[in-house]
């Protein structure tokens, strides 16, 4: 957690009394986290399933599309209260005030990207649910309505007259209304068959891409959302967001420093004159790899040492005050281009 981007981010839901309420499936319970504290359950390894937006409790949006290959572990409800004090910066503070993270240091990982196989099912609900899809299967029913009704009049009237044509209107309508989920499943079938088939492809590139260069995803994911969350939460009008889907990866070097390009889709939630407006948008992250020597961190809250004497350290600074040795970072990717 970047303690000045979060406290902005804080600073924003507070002020405009917003509470984001997110719920995890954890086995076979739906579980929550608020932003407002109100509710904490424990979280482990759990996978977003909905969100729901709130000003001054009332809810005013929802969102329910989550990328399931990422799962959330949160600190226990039961130890939120306890005060804690951070070995390394020496914070001290309640654990519920910095269950993702100490505000100094950065000592605790909250996010993990499971390996399972990369799905596209997540980008069909959105082709299907998007206003575009659903007004381009309106146009198809009316216009095949409308041929097949003057077709049927044609035929089965022996004058074609206004009253014909008032017919051929209203018969359109009555059709349209009964076709329009045909056509809607139709459409769907044509348009999702290209699109299965060249996410298939696409991912068949993701799964490529980690077999042969053979990252820690782990690693790669959790200092990557670190980045991302830091970077969104930076600006002055965003309060939330999601990654909905990984669409590619591409590594290259640049002298002998390794990048690694991501597109991802995502989505953002702004809050503006009052009102939540959420929108869709293809982001390309560059990360850069910029060392293999780090500090190791373990789930939960870490004791962070100096790896040559022991002694605590800060995290922050380049050279431990006791050993004077180089401090090993704690970030092996960081982000280049935002």
């Amino acid at each position: 957690m970047d303690l000045i981007s979060d406290s902005y981010h804080n600073k924003k839901l507070n002020n405009n009394n917003i509470n984001i309420k997110t719920m995890y499936i954890v086995g076979n319970s739906i579980l929550e986290r608020n932003t407002d504290n109100s509710h904490n359950d424990d979280i482990k390894n759990g996978i977003r399933c909905k969100k729901e937006y709130y000003i001054n409790k009332k809810q005013v949006h929802f969102e329910n599309i989550f990328d399931s290959r990422i799962e959330y572990t949160f600190i226990s409800k039961d130890l939120e209260n306890k005060e804690y004090k951070c070995p390394n910066c020496s914070m001290i503070s309640k654990l519920k005030d910095v269950n993702e993270g100490c505000p100094y240091c950065n000592t605790y990982y909250n996010i993990d990207y499971t390996d399972k196989d990369l799905g596209s099912k997540y980008h069909y609900d959105l082709v299907l649910k998007s206003n575009k899809y659903k007004i381009i299967t309106l146009i198809v029913d009316i216009i095949c309505s409308l041929i097949i009704s003057l077709l049927y009049i044609l035929v089965s009237s022996r004058t074609f007259n206004s009253y014909d044509i008032s017919k051929v209107f209203i018969y359109c309508l009555i059709l349209a209304i009964v076709l329009y989920y045909f056509f809607y499943m139709l459409d769907a079938y044509v348009v999702l068959g290209p699109i299965k088939r060249y996410k298939e492809r696409e991912n068949q590139k993701q799964k490529d891409f980690w077999n042969r260069t053979k990252l820690d995803k782990k690693d790669f994911f959790n200092n990557l959302n670190y980045e991302v969350r830091k970077y969104f939460y930076g600006k002055e009008n965003i309060i939330d967001y999601d990654m909905l889907d990984y669409n590619s990866f591409k590594d290259y070097k640049i002298k002998d420093d390794l990048y690694v390009d991501i597109e991802a889709d995502i989505r953002i939630v702004e809050y503006l004159g009052g009102k939540i407006k959420v929108t869709f948008k293809k982001e390309v992250f560059t990360m850069k790899k910029v060392s293999d020597d780090n500090l190791e961190l373990k789930d939960g809250v870490n004791v962070i040492k100096c790896s040559n004497c022991g002694a605590s350290i800060n995290a922050k600074d380049k050279i431990c005050s006791y050993c004077k040795s180089e401090i090993k970072y704690l970030q092996k990717w960081i982000l280049v281009n935002k």
